[in-house]
């Protein structure tokens, strides 16, 4: 995951330039300090640094005033200025209002990275986030979307007081629909355009919610016909900021799952799909090369949906073929799944299932839930099985 930027600018193409420049390593929130509340907007995208346009000001404030301002607002972050370097007399100013260092608008974006990179070392990533699950999809499936919805039902089941959102990037239309029950009226669109707003009242009004874990969805569409498609940039930095405002976010990438690593919006608990198809297994090899390339900083868990027993290759050979380190075999037919889907409730919470029981078991092993025993023989076997393998 990318370092929180807050970039205090009106200027549309310094954004861009700003944006291209930290691509690699930076999750950039732009606001128009003439417009938008920063200090509010912070509070919710919880940035790493804060970058001030020189140029911005507002009515009589001068950009001098402005930028004592936000060094007060921000008393612990590294502040850097941005504008004419020609100007020795604003430099001179701006290290007198608290600014830790100066950019030339005009520099080189090599030269922009090093500037701000340099005062983000050692600054962690991840403070004051809450979980992050990214399930992933070399080629996009209806049991990918079914494994993000079960996941994000089993954390957010294990208790109320945990506030769990899947953000669900199903296309043509979010499964959630008829899987969890759910009626729609605040999508991803919406999400995005009023990002600067989000906050935790905002979004348990706006939010659809089940009855009976208390988990919070928002879809990238209800309707075919509202299927605006978002940039990477603007996912990357809206997950930031729901991840201040949720304990666990699981987002199911779909579509977008190589668009993500490569915009370096991956992070926390990864799962990769991939089933007994030999095409899903030479996705999912091709898509586990590109994940170790990115190097994300977490091993990725191939999970195969294992649909039919008496069918070819076996969960081993899969795992084997795909070369992942680390897997999780789903057992449930496509019957199985349908059914579950079709009466609105996730396979994972229904009476002990292989299914449920070993998704159940990972994440408890990966800290996400509290231990405890499978329901059923063949449940218990395997985590025996599992037990006597890790001693």
């Amino acid at each position: 995951m990318r370092h929180n930027l807050l970039f205090l600018s009106g200027d549309a193409r310094l954004v861009e330039r700003l944006e291209a420049a930290l691509s690699a390593d930076c999750a950039v929130m732009a606001v128009d300090p003439r417009g938008q509340d920063s200090a509010a907007v912070a509070a919710r995208f919880r940035p790493l640094a804060v970058i001030i346009d020189t140029g911005a000001h507002s009515g009589a404030k001068t950009i001098l005033e402005r930028m004592a301002a936000v060094r007060a607002q921000f008393p612990d972050l590294p502040l850097i200025a941005i504008g004419d370097e020609m100007s020795a007399q604003m430099i001179l100013a701006a290290f007198r209002a608290g600014v830790d260092d100066f950019i030339d608008r005009d520099a080189a974006d090599g030269e922009i990275r090093n500037a701000v990179m340099s005062r983000l070392r050692g600054k962690d990533t991840h403070d004051g986030a809450g979980i992050l699950v990214s399930v992933l999809s070399p080629a996009p499936s209806n049991e990918d979307a079914d494994l993000a919805l079960n996941i994000a039902s089993l954390l957010a089941s294990a208790s109320r007081e945990r506030r769990v959102l899947l953000l669900d990037l199903s296309l043509p239309v979010t499964p959630a629909h008829t899987a969890l029950g759910l009626e729609f009226t605040f999508t991803l669109t919406a999400a995005l355009r009023d990002m600067a707003r989000l906050d935790r009242a905002f979004l348990d009004s706006a939010l659809a919610r089940t009855e009976n874990t208390g988990l919070y969805v928002l879809p990238l569409t209800d309707d075919e016909n509202d299927a605006a498609l978002p940039q990477p940039r603007d996912l990357t930095v809206l997950l930031q900021i729901l991840r201040s405002l949720f304990d666990a976010v699981v987002v199911h990438w779909g579509a977008f799952s190589r668009q993500a690593v490569r915009a370096g919006a991956v992070g926390g608990t990864i799962l990769v799909g991939c089933d007994q198809r030999f095409s899903s297994v030479r996705n999912a090899k091709s898509f586990f090369q590109n994940l170790h390339a990115a190097e994300l900083g977490s091993e990725p868990i191939l999970a195969v949906h294992h649909l039919d027993a008496g069918m070819m290759p076996s969960p081993g050979d899969i795992v084997e073929a795909v070369g992942a380190r680390a897997s999780l075999v789903l057992r449930a037919n496509w019957n199985t799944l349908a059914l579950a889907h079709n009466r609105g409730r996730p396979l994972a919470l229904m009476p002990p299932s292989p299914y449920g029981d070993a998704l159940r078991m990972r994440l408890a092993e990966l800290g996400l839930l509290p231990q405890a025993q499978p329901g059923n023989v063949a449940g218990k076997l395997l985590h025996w099985i599992n037990r006597t393998r890790a001693g």
